[in-house]
């Protein structure tokens, strides 16, 4: 298992960069899926404890 980053590494700050680039309408959940992809793809889980969320909108 490889470890949480703790900064926004090189590679991924490229995706989230061209991914604002090509779409005209940017949200949250946008950049939550390119950050979601970058770390699967990378095998990195989670840390042990429990990361700060916002809570659901209805």
């Amino acid at each position: 298992m490889k470890r949480w980053p703790m900064t926004i590494p090189y590679d991924l700050r490229c995706k989230l960069k061209s991914a604002r680039e090509m779409r005209c309408t940017r949200g949250p959940q946008d950049d939550w899926l390119v950050v979601k992809e970058w770390l699967e793809a990378h095998g990195i889980e989670p840390p042990d404890y429990v990361l700060p969320q916002e809570p659901e909108r209805i």
